[in-house]
């Protein structure tokens, strides 16, 4: 029986790939794409997952928090102005948006099933509100897999992971809610690069689903800068959270306490992993310390393979 899964995202180009994935594993039923502020403001990124699920199975896909729960936004900004989806592409399909709320939207999609598990490639924003709004609909989430924090160096500040940094008191709900987590931390995310081979065998595949997720995979590449202690390549980063929600064996993980710093000056956003539980709290998350890069590979390429061949005798989107 394949995993209830609700994407709640923030599109951009990686998370784009990440729909794709979810719609295309043979593991995965995607139930509903949510979407937030984060890497560009909430229209924008609802629109590109509408943009993005018109090149996937179809599902109700809607646009949700405009903002934090009590911070100023950030936005990511645009990072390539040539390609993929971080300038505006009027040029492209999209499916028409559910008029819901994403709050909403998630809500109805719990209700309707025993158990759904909740992959989280943006912001916690949405789940927190949902949480708060409706705290019976938390026994109906069978887990939380999301792509975020650092045990190590932050990728926004020194401290703070992107994800984390755009709501940390949103996070700060989750983490405490009691639901099961698991965490893909992007200390281990750089074992699985974005790499020409890996561009070209999905280009490969033919037809439009094809050719756009190679976009957003060149995209992706042309905007990585290098850091002095960080990876030669782009990591693939959010696919890898539904992958792992699949099919949990392809990482090692960990069970630790993780909190969010909310206070400290230097370090505002931080998830403070604590793999030995010393403040005596007990483990309240699963963290991945280590990936199978090579099977994960596999599996993203057999996702998108697949997705690519259901769509083949469609007609090319317009």
């Amino acid at each position: 029986m394949n995993l209830r899964i609700i994407h709640d995202c923030d599109p951009g180009n990686d998370d784009a790939l990440a729909i794709l994935v979810a719609s295309g594993h043979s593991g995965l039923e995607l139930a509903a794409v949510t979407t937030g502020a984060g890497h560009l403001e909430a229209h924008r990124t609802a629109r590109n997952a509408a943009i993005t699920l018109s090149y996937a199975r179809p599902v109700p896909v809607s646009a949700g928090a405009v903002g934090p729960l009590v911070r100023e936004r950030l936005v990511a900004g645009v990072l390539d102005q040539t390609s993929a989806l971080d300038p505006e592409r009027p040029d492209l399909p999209a499916v028409p948006l559910d008029p819901r709320h994403s709050v909403e939207l998630m809500a109805d999609t719990l209700k309707a099933a025993n158990k759904t598990t909740i992959v989280c490639t943006g912001p916690f924003t949405n789940l927190a509100m949902l949480l708060r709004a409706y705290p019976d609909l938390a026994s109906r989430i069978e887990r939380v897999v999301s792509l975020g924090g650092a045990w190590g160096l932050g990728n926004k500040t020194a401290a703070a992971e992107w994800n984390m940094l755009c709501d940390p008191e949103a996070a700060a709900v989750v983490f405490g809610s009691g639901v099961p987590i698991r965490l893909v931390p992007l200390d281990v995310t750089p074992e699985l690069g974005i790499d020409a081979d890996l561009a070209g065998e999905v280009e490969s595949m033919g037809g439009p689903m094809a050719g756009f997720a190679a976009e957003l995979l060149h995209s992706l590449v042309l905007t990585f800068r290098p850091g002095l202690l960080g990876p030669t390549l782009m990591p693939l980063n959010d696919p890898v959270a539904p992958l792992l929600a699949a099919e949990p064996a392809l990482a090692r993980w960990a069970p630790a306490r993780v909190e969010v710093e909310l206070a400290g000056r230097h370090t505002y956003g931080r998830t403070v992993v604590d793999f030995a539980c010393r403040a005596g709290m007990p483990a309240n998350c699963e963290v991945a310390i280590g990936l199978d890069p090579r099977a994960l590979r596999r599996a993203f390429l057999d996702a998108l393979r697949r997705l690519a061949s259901s769509s083949s005798n469609s007609e090319t989107p317009s």
